[in-house]
């Protein structure tokens, strides 16, 4: 007899004073005027890039591919996750953090980065979080990925304000994921499918998204 599937959910919850990056739609959620009862309809604010949410090239790239130009098997894909762990905050994940790891990423699969900064979500401290060095960028890409994820609010610096991990990635047209939890549910370095499906926008940037893992 097979074993039962095991899912994983990776997604942060989008609610009133959670976590997002300094500058984007605050997110408001709220009953919507003229629902009467007993019907109940909720209005949402959002923004492209709330929550656990995924990156097209047009976020970054000029004349980049939106969201709604990519074919479904781009978000359903094998993948692993590599822990790095200890990181003080706004340090970065150097290439050799992912060394032993770098071999069994799938050709054209998906990498998630642990850095456990999920246990400071909604907190001040969420915002200085560790990042991705432009070595591990470069090894990532190299590695043959076609989406980068990772369980903190940017894979680039937000209190320095760096580029170089979106520049690498989706000038490369490597989707990225970001605000990810839940990651220590995974086993390390073994592969899973994984899917991290945005909503039909036409024309946008990004889209939020409800991340799973499962094996």
């Amino acid at each position: 007899m097979e074993g039962k599937t095991e899912y994983f959910d990776l997604s942060q919850p989008v609610a009133n004073a959670m976590s997002y990056y300094p500058g984007d739609p605050q997110p408001v959620i709220e009953p919507a005027a003229g629902a009467e009862p007993p019907w109940r309809v909720t209005a949402l604010h959002i923004g492209t890039h709330t929550g656990t949410h995924i990156d097209a090239a047009a976020h970054y790239v000029e004349g980049g591919r939106t969201i709604d130009r990519y074919p479904i098997s781009r978000f359903i894909l094998p993948g692993i996750c590599i822990p790095v762990k200890g990181l003080d905050p706004d340090e970065p994940v150097e290439r050799h953090h992912l060394e032993g790891f770098l071999t069994g990423i799938p050709k054209g699969g998906a990498v998630i980065i642990q850095t456990g900064w999920d246990r400071y979500w909604g907190q001040e401290l969420y915002l200085q979080h560790p990042f991705l060095a432009p070595s591990a960028a470069q090894a990532l890409a190299e590695a043959g990925a076609s989406l980068v994820g990772i369980d903190a609010l940017n894979v680039d610096s937000t209190s320095q304000g760096t580029t170089h991990a979106h520049e690498r990635f989706l000038g490369s047209d490597i989707l990225i994921v970001e605000n990810l939890r839940g990651l220590d549910q995974l086993p390390p370095g073994v592969v899973l499918w994984c899917s991290f499906l945005p909503l039909s926008l036409p024309g946008l940037d990004g889209s939020p998204v409800r991340a799973i893992a499962w094996k």
